[in-house]
Parts: structure tokens; sequence; C-alpha cells
């Protein structure tokens, strides 16, 4: 895929998973995507390119512009991502199981790449202004998009479904949050 078609593709996706999630949703039930292709099209050039706000963010941020600390800072967002990627997927997909639904590893790699889009879009923008911290709430229309996938996307009973999308939902915000402090505390005995 070319780089210009797949920037398009990319802004697409975004434009139509923020303004119209449902119909985003309904659009994926019957797309099949190519082993990787999930990961490489999108998850990954969207964590580059928060990757690359962060180190531009906290290089022009630093007192005296240390290329090392945004350097190791950078390195830390990326391998959060990744990390939280494939731990999501094997969560959830292993999650299924408890609440009786069919099991289903393509669309819990859709649902969560494409849930992670605002998350990785507010990554950018705290990235190149971290002041702006205080946007990473917007991130948390990920869960929202996450509950709304999940009931298309996924045969669950309907009496489990709710405890399901909820209990997964809180599982990835703690593997984050675990991953976020672990990568911390590695980058913060570098620096």
């Amino acid at each position: 895929m070319k780089t210009n078609d797949l920037i398009k593709n990319i802004l697409d996706i975004v434009i139509a998973i923020i303004l119209k999630p449902a119909d985003f949703w309904e659009g994926q039930k019957e797309k099949t995507y190519k082993q990787w292709q999930l990961f490489g099209n999108y998850f990954f050039p969207l964590v580059m390119v928060a990757s690359v706000a962060v180190f531009l963010g906290a290089w022009f941020s630093s007192t005296h512009f240390y290329i090392q600390y945004a350097f190791f800072k950078t390195i830390r967002e990326f391998l959060l991502f990744i990390a939280l990627y494939f731990l999501c997927i094997l969560i959830i997909n292993q999650l299924i199981n408890t609440f009786e639904g069919e099991k289903n590893t393509e669309a819990v790699k859709i649902l969560v790449t494409f849930s992670l889009i605002p998350y990785l879009l507010t990554s950018f923008i705290t990235g190149l202004f971290p002041g702006l911290y205080i946007i990473n709430v917007a991130g948390l229309y990920s869960a929202y998009l996450f509950w709304i996938g999940a009931k298309t996307l996924l045969t669950i009973p309907e009496r489990k479904r709710s405890g399901f999308i909820l209990v997964s939902i809180l599982l990835c915000l703690f593997v984050f949050s675990f991953l976020s402090i672990l990568f911390w505390k590695i980058f913060v005995s570098f620096y």
C-alpha cells in the first residue's frame, strides 16, 4: 500500500469511528483482514505518529533540549502501546470463554485496534503539547467505542454481555496503568 493511500485510509477510519461509531462497527462485521494488516496498516502507524509527537514535545519542552530524555520518553510510549495492544487482545480473547461467548480472535483484534484510536489521538496531542495533559480524559472515548464494538462484533450471551464489556474495559485500564507505571519506573532508572 502506498503511503498516500495508507494515510488516506487511516484518516477515513479515524473520522468514521469517531463520528459514526455504530455504523463503523456494523461495517467491520463482514470485513476480514490479513494476518498483520490491522497492526501494520492501522495501529502501528498511529503509534509511530504518537511516539514522534512525544519525542518532539519532550525535546522542546525540556529546559535544555535534552535529547536523551525525549528519546527515553518516546521509547516508553512506544513500548506501552505495543504491549497494551497485544495484552488486551490476549486478555479479552481469554475472557470471552469465561462469559460463555464464542471465541473470535479476528473480531477481538478489530475491536482492540480501532477502539484504541481515540487514546492514540489524545496521546499525539498531549505528546506534542505536554501541558495539555488534561486532554487525556478524551481518551476515555475509547471505552465507549469498545462498548459499542463489543456489542456488534462479539457473540456473548445477552445476560452476560454488559458484565463482559465492563470487565474487559477495567482489565485493559488496569493493564495500561500497570504497564505505564512499570515503563515509567524503568525510564526513571535510566534517566
